[in-house]
């Protein structure tokens, strides 16, 4: 039973660096085109049910990093979705040895398209950071009352 609880205190261990990392990027990129805002960690998200990750204008963050697998899970996407409400839902996930992905919704990257977020795509992290830069002025008209 020890060695449970150990693991899952690695786990949450691993999530909450994990987070950090997503968060300093997002900021780095915030600072860089000139958006004034800056991200920190969610923590009542231990708390409570359904609050993502990090919270962004226009978007709703939620992080993973296992050890092993390639592709997102469904039921990553499903928890970030009804975490996002009306904000446009990222799942950034990373296992062990391998690059941080973004899955995002294609509305995400052509905000004229229909809101539908299990229509999606699975980008790098720099990829999602140019769809922002791009987007940010339309993200701003299509879902200011989100921010």
């Amino acid at each position: 039973m020890v060695y449970l609880i150990t693991m899952s205190a690695l786990s949450r261990t691993k999530g909450a660096t994990f987070e950090r990392a997503v968060v300093k990027e997002i900021n780095k990129f915030f600072e860089t085109e000139g958006i004034d805002f800056s991200c920190k960690r969610n923590l009542d998200q231990y708390q409570t049910a359904n609050l993502t990750d990090i919270d962004i204008p226009f978007h709703a963050v939620e992080c993973k990093h296992y050890k092993e697998g390639w592709a997102y899970k469904p039921e990553w996407l499903k928890q970030t979705i009804e975490a996002a409400g009306e904000k446009i839902p990222v799942l950034i996930f990373r296992y062990n040895r391998k690059p941080i992905q973004v899955c995002l919704p294609m509305y995400a990257i052509n905000p004229e398209w229909e809101v539908d977020p299990y229509l999606n795509c699975v980008i790098s992290m720099d990829q999602w950071f140019e769809v922002m830069k791009r987007n940010w002025d339309l993200y701003r008209c299509k879902f200011t009352s989100t921010v």
